[in-house]
């Protein structure tokens, strides 16, 4: 189980290197400590990045972060021994530990993912204090996005006189 959970941090660690990461887990789990409200959720998501404006911690043990739910911030206890998948919301790329999902729980709504392309074996802890760490290149603004959308590529025309 340790391997496993290790597999879990490191998975986390490589998503945040690159931007949002959504942690799907189960509440139920006796270690998670989320409201009550969701406590009997077997299938809670959790977006997560590094530009968070309030401080969360990642270790090998699972994520500790204050986070807000309907306005309230609650202090959250998120074990990796409840986290059954990981995954970049906008790429869709991440990965689903079958060994870790509920029973109970069907996953015909939810979005199959895959491995990552890159592996992040050699990350350590981060603690975040509301800036991202000097090593993530953020420099605490959103990586700019390319837009290709409203460009055309004319390279195939040529003029004709």
């Amino acid at each position: 189980m340790e391997t496993l959970n290790k597999k879990k941090y490191e998975f986390l660690l490589y998503l945040l290197e690159e931007g949002d990461a959504m942690v799907c887990l189960d509440a139920r789990h006796p270690d998670v400590d989320v409201p009550a409200s969701h406590k009997d959720n077997s299938s809670l998501n959790l977006v997560f990045n590094l530009n968070f404006k309030r401080p969360f911690e990642v270790t090998e043990e699972g994520i500790f972060a204050k986070l807000a739910f309907n306005g309230r911030p609650h202090e959250c206890a998120l074990p990796f021994g409840a986290v059954w998948a990981i995954y970049d919301p906008k790429m869709k790329n991440g990965q689903v530990w079958e060994e870790s999902i509920p029973t109970d729980m069907n996953l015909a709504d939810q979005a199959m993912v895959v491995k990552p392309e890159k592996p992040a074996s050699k990350l350590k802890s981060v603690k975040t204090s509301g800036k991202p760490p000097a090593e993530t290149k953020t420099e605490g603004k959103p990586a700019a996005e390319t837009k290709t959308e409203g460009k055309r590529d004319r390279s195939h025309l040529r003029v004709i006189k």
